[in-house]
């Protein structure tokens, strides 16, 4: 017998399905991830689903009620009562707080007790009693609480891309996954060429079917990808880049790479935000302009609660037409609900997705060994720079053409990390400088 005829229908051979990595994909209270990623402000809700009634929603393995008092504070609680375990969810939104309907148990949006309506003014139940709560912060229509130590939150952090006008709407897109096969895939740039181009046709700009070169680097908030193009006459370099622990930007959807561009900047920020082991809640603002848009080619009504204007991010899709042209919650659904990594056989192609994992994995057991978490540093306008972009310069040159895009790719992505101390607007003229020294004709 031959090796191949070994080889061959060997199904049988291959039925155990090993564990799953619970370091990087268990959240629940008390697991390594799970408070690592606790010491992070996380995204909860769009603050358009809260209205006059308290937000049942499940974050990190725990079951949670949200609401907004009628002074206009946002409150996030356990979701069962301290008093008898009722839930929250059918509580009574008060001017300060929220008042459990079972017995009239009142707590202000900080956990503390205000009044037990049936125990004496002198109960030592009012001092002693505390329902589970954790600080709120709303920026822009989300919601982002602080569910880790009360005594180690950090303030709350202001990215760059945050503050430059574009306009913006919230979208919140639930997916029945592991919150690592959602975020890693982030890092896995060949994808776009396969999935979103050759597999199912065109599905964002006809660029980003170009064949390109690949790099990854660290940087401060966590990794990039840089991918670099050539686009007629142009070189096109993206740099993707991953905010640790679960924070993401990229470029835009509709790129072509037509003509010169200098740091463009994102088409969206937003989290991978675990719901549990085995649910995922992708959630940010979708960005729009007409650099990031020239063909108009963005629908900014279809942006909201389970919907976003690209396709094969949500479920509800015919299956037959999922199967023709399957999108990112196609095959990410479809790893399992965790994926199992001792089943992959991950090649050069994939390291993008080894070192987010590396990273990650080294910033869990940091945090399991010291209790300590790192946070970004601030830039002179005390924001949070970041490295995601977009710069398409005009070059002519075609001989050792690798070589050219390699040196390109490489250099748009020192600029971009090197420029991080200074204000936003400083950084373009500093990229298009080099780029003019580097490579102008």
């Amino acid at each position: 017998m031959t090796d191949a005829d070994t080889k061959a229908y060997s199904g049988y051979h291959h039925r155990d399905i090993p564990a799953e990595d619970p370091e990087l994909t268990h959240v629940g209270p008390g697991t390594p991830c799970g408070e690592y990623l606790r010491r992070y402000w996380q995204p909860v809700a769009m603050t358009n689903e809260v209205k006059d009634l308290p937000l049942a929603i499940r974050i990190l393995g725990e079951d949670l009620v949200l609401f907004r008092d009628q002074s206009g504070r946002l409150g996030l609680m356990h979701r069962h009562c301290a008093h008898r375990g009722a839930s929250l969810e059918f509580g009574i939104v008060m001017e300060c707080g929220i008042k459990c309907c079972y017995h009239g148990w009142h707590f202000d949006i900080d956990g503390r007790l205000i009044d037990a309506p049936a125990e004496p003014l002198g109960s030592p139940v009012r001092n002693k009693v505390v329902q589970g709560a954790y600080p709120v912060h709303e920026e822009q229509g989300i919601a982002f609480a602080y569910m880790g130590p009360p005594d180690k939150r950090p303030g709350f952090p202001i990215f760059d891309t945050m503050c430059l006008g574009t306009d913006a709407k919230t979208f919140s897109l639930s997916m029945p996954a592991n919150w690592l096969q959602v975020y890693e895939n982030t890092q896995d740039p060949i994808h776009v060429l396969h999935l979103h181009a050759l597999s199912s046709g065109v599905q964002f700009g006809a660029a980003s079917g170009v064949e390109q070169l690949i790099e990854y680097r660290d940087t401060p908030l966590g990794m990039m990808n840089i991918q670099t193009r050539r686009v007629g006459d142009h070189l096109w370099t993206r740099t993707t880049d991953s905010i640790l622990p679960n924070g993401n930007q990229t470029g835009a959807i509709w790129e072509e790479a037509e003509g010169k561009k200098i740091f463009q900047r994102v088409s969206m920020l937003r989290w991978m935000v675990p719901i549990d082991n085995t649910h995922t809640m992708t959630i940010g603002w979708r960005y729009f302009s007409d650099a990031l848009d020239p063909r108009g080619q963005d629908t900014p009504d279809e942006v909201g609660k389970e919907s976003i204007d690209f396709m094969g991010q949500t479920a509800g899709r015919a299956y037959e037409e999922q199967q023709r042209q399957p999108g990112d919650y196609e095959v990410q659904v479809s790893q399992r609900p965790i994926a199992v990594h001792a089943l992959e056989h991950r090649v050069t192609s994939d390291r993008g997705v080894s070192k987010l994992r590396k990273i990650l994995r080294d910033r869990v057991r940091a945090h399991s060994n010291t209790g300590e978490a790192k946070m970004p540093e601030l830039n002179e306008e005390q924001q949070v720079a970041t490295y995601c972009q977009d710069t398409v310069y005009p070059v002519t040159v075609l001989e050792e053409e690798q070589d050219l895009m390699r040196q390109f790719g490489r250099r748009v992505a020192d600029k971009v990390i090197e420029t991080d101390s200074h204000a936003h607007s400083k950084r373009a003229g500093l990229i298009e400088a080099m780029c003019e020294s580097e490579f102008g004709q």
